[in-house]
């Protein structure tokens, strides 16, 4: 099948971009469209300006694609014309079924009418019956749970009833696709969850969402795949963590100082440190980080030489309630980052730290310098040896990442310098008789209240 055949509803696939283009006529003052109009092409007023070039992708059904990319990378544009409301200058579109979005607050409203009012005629122009619209109404007007405000017209609303009320009409009217762009950066953390829960529901039933966030751990937590947009061009398509991972190299970018084949700052070499591992441990796993730049991200300057965690059972693999040790070895520039903290005004710290993410991008626990109170002086030889002491939790069975970080200043304000993001990769095998509910399990004690003494 070619990447431009038309949709059907019935085949897999719900969306098809096929090599679109946008292209707007920016013209310097009013009077030169009129000029344009007379001159019938024979001079250009106006200067070209794509918002969009040469994008192509495709949508399975009842997928979660996140869309990202900096302000003006041309997200809204694309989303636009998803929705039809737009039209490419070059390129063909193809949705199946019906398309629900939320593209900016209160678009498709009537700011005269009521809530109410709204609510009944978008519903009927999403091609609701009046059966469908009665069965969904109450529905609807509970989960946006504005009370008595649904009867007041809609420009007495605030930002966050707006997109209550929104949401609410768009996602229960039980779409083949929506479109979410930066809805939810509105409104209270209840109602945020209350609509992540609905998205999910409504990915479980089929429902294709394309959903456009600037929070990175919403989409690795959301989406299976990613869109990455960058000054209108197409820069990733696939993976949600590594399209997430190149976004982060796009907002971060390296320095540009020399370095060498591995990617790095030249550093000083320096003798290679000796530590003392615990002769105990049944395992000891040797972990460099990546040096692939799709896997870290950073000011740079800096670099962990090596990372050894010791004490699971097995390579790789951990069953959870193992004392754990995670050695590691850093270096930098002094020069350098002397520099990049002079240049921020940051403390004279170097912050380093480990953390631990399942395969969605969703952080189980991190451990810094900072939190335990033992800062590193940047000034002092331009190295760090340091071992981070825990419990391994008893995760859930599956597959975890180590993220290796290294950063200038404290936590509450600071500079990175690498970011080196799931480095190493774990398992976690639970032994068969270990019960865990959701993420993790707990150490609890339970009691019978009728055993109390009188």
């Amino acid at each position: 099948m070619s990447a431009c055949e038309s949709v059907d509803r019935r085949t897999e696939v719900a969306i098809r971009v096929c090599a679109v283009s946008k292209c707007f006529d920016m013209y310097e003052k009013p009077s030169h469209r009129l000029w344009q109009t007379l001159c019938a092409g024979k001079k250009k007023f106006y200067k070209e300006f794509w918002a969009l070039r040469d994008i192509n992708f495709e949508v399975g059904k009842g997928e979660c694609v996140g869309i990202m990319g900096r302000n003006g990378a041309g997200k809204s544009t694309l989303l636009q014309i998803i929705c039809g409301t737009m039209q490419p200058t070059m390129g063909t579109v193809e949705v199946g079924g019906r398309v629900a979005a939320l593209l900016e607050l209160g678009s498709g409203f009537n700011p005269e009418f009521t809530g109410r009012d709204n609510v009944l005629m978008n519903a009927a122009i999403v091609g609701l019956s009046e059966k469908e619209i009665a069965e969904k109404y109450q529905e609807i007007i509970d989960f946006a749970d504005i009370g008595d405000f649904i009867h007041q017209p809609v420009k007495t609303y605030s930002s966050g009833m707006m997109m209550r009320l929104a949401f609410a009409a768009q996602s229960m009217i039980d779409p083949d696709v929506l479109i979410v762009d930066e809805a939810l950066a509105v409104g209270d953390a209840r109602f945020q969850l209350k609509c992540f829960r609905r998205l999910e529901d409504l990915r479980q039933r089929g429902t294709t969402i394309l959903f456009v966030s600037h929070a990175t751990e919403q989409v690795k937590s959301m989406c299976g795949k990613a869109l990455l947009l960058e000054k209108g061009s197409q820069v990733k398509f696939g993976d949600a963590i590594g399209a997430c991972l190149e976004f982060h190299n796009i907002l971060f970018p390296a320095s540009a100082e020399p370095t060498d084949d591995s990617g790095d700052k030249q550093l000083v070499a320096k003798a290679p440190v000796q530590t003392k591992l615990n002769s105990n441990a049944a395992y000891k796993l040797k972990a460099y980080p990546a040096r692939d730049h799709q896997k870290k991200w950073g000011a740079g300057g800096a670099k962990a030489d090596s990372v050894e965690i010791v004490g699971i059972s097995a390579p790789n693999v951990f069953e959870g309630g193992e004392s754990v040790s995670v050695y590691c070895n850093y270096s930098w520039d002094i020069e350098f980052i002397r520099s990049l903290a002079f240049a921020n005004g940051l403390k004279d710290d170097i912050t380093i730290g480990i953390s631990l993410a399942n395969n969605k991008g969703e952080y189980i626990f991190g451990c810094n310098g900072f939190d335990a109170g033992i800062p590193v002086r940047y000034s002092e030889n331009g190295n760090a040896h340091v071992v981070f002491s825990f419990v391994m939790p008893r995760l859930a069975a599956g597959v975890y990442f180590m993220t290796v970080t290294i950063a200038v200043g404290d936590m509450p304000r600071h500079e990175q310098a690498v970011w080196y993001d799931y480095c190493i990769e774990l398992k976690c095998a639970p032994p068969p008789a270990s019960n865990v509910y959701g993420f993790m399990a707990i150490k609890y004690e339970m009691g019978n209240l009728d055993d109390r003494p009188e």
